[in-house]
């Protein structure tokens, strides 16, 4: 595996991480290959190490030794210590030299390269799994069709091998990308974040007049998505959101939606990043509120789960 930043190109693919065992992100036991970098900037991300498309340097404190060793190790001389803590510098190119001289692993690089042929030799050693479980693989990211021929390419070699394929996307890519990376894999687990567009621009970056729109298309086309929103108060939990939200996919006619309570089980790594964490003061929803979010959408006739925390 080669460090750097690069994009999927149908050879290669940037990843930052492989879940194994997930239960999670589509049926059975599956591999989750999470793509590094996202379109979106969402206030309660739990991976931020996914929104770049560059690699990130994740810095754990408590581990460190503070023995300069990371300090003499780079190139750039860019890696100062103030008040006994690395930071990062601004002219820091994520070369991984103060990784490896890291002995304490206080330091670590999210994100590589890898050919598709090494991540699949990577998915074919849970095969046994799959097959037991009726599980798969699913691409998860950050953003799958920000790679998408990459993507496409996995998709494709696990379909040749009969490995049951999933992606899990925010929907935010150009049309014809988005569609053909869609339609490669056999389920697509879409999130939707916000239904109004002054709510999805402030907290996640993008207009979602496109995500709509890509979502549209896929119903369209006869390839109906499980739809995937975090639950998340003060955002998009009001009445009025969550009724938008039931009109909307009764009048697509959505198969199943899935609600995910937020979380901040990811805020530590904004700590590690060197990243303001904007949703540190949401709270979380309780079961009453999950609830009657739940109630709403299925008075609209959608079949709705209540998933794991976001």
């Amino acid at each position: 595996m080669i460090r750097g930043a690069a994009s999927g190109n149908g050879r290669t693919a940037n990843i930052f991480n492989i879940m194994r065992y997930s239960t999670q992100d589509g049926p059975g036991i599956r591999t989750t290959v999470f793509f590094k970098g996202c379109p979106l900037s969402c206030w309660w991300c739990h991976n931020p190490e996914s929104q770049s498309f560059q690699p990130d340097l994740l810095y754990y404190e408590e581990r460190c030794r503070h023995c300069g060793d990371c300090i003499a190790a780079c190139p750039e001389h860019n890696t100062p210590e103030i008040d006994r803590t690395l930071r990062t510098g601004a002219r820091c190119s994520r070369c991984g030299h103060c990784v490896d001289a890291c002995v304490a692993e206080a330091r670590r690089l999210a994100g590589h390269q890898t050919t598709v042929e090494d991540l699949i030799r990577e998915i074919e050693k849970d095969l046994v799994f799959f097959e037991e479980s009726g599980g798969g693989v699913t691409l998860s990211g950050g953003e799958p069709a920000s790679q998408a021929d990459a993507a496409i390419a996995v998709l494709d070699a696990c379909r040749v091998r009969r490995i049951h394929t999933a992606i899990e996307t925010c929907g935010f890519a150009p049309a014809e990308t988005f569609f053909r990376v869609a339609i490669a894999a056999d389920l697509v687990l879409f999130d939707l974040k916000a239904m109004d567009p002054e709510i999805h621009r402030h907290y996640t970056g993008v207009w979602n007049g496109r995500i709509l729109s890509n979502l549209e298309t896929l119903v369209a086309a006869g390839c109906p998505p499980v739809v995937r929103i975090p639950v998340v108060p003060g955002v998009n939990d009001s009445d009025d959101e969550a009724r938008r939200f039931a009109e909307y996919l009764s009048a697509l006619r959505i198969p199943a939606v899935e609600l995910l309570p937020f979380h901040r089980i990811g805020a530590e790594k904004y700590r590690r990043l060197g990243m303001p964490y904007r949703a540190a003061d949401m709270p979380e929803p309780t079961a009453a509120a999950m609830s009657h979010f739940r109630d709403t959408l299925a008075h609209a006739g959608l079949h709705v789960l209540v998933g794991e925390p976001a």
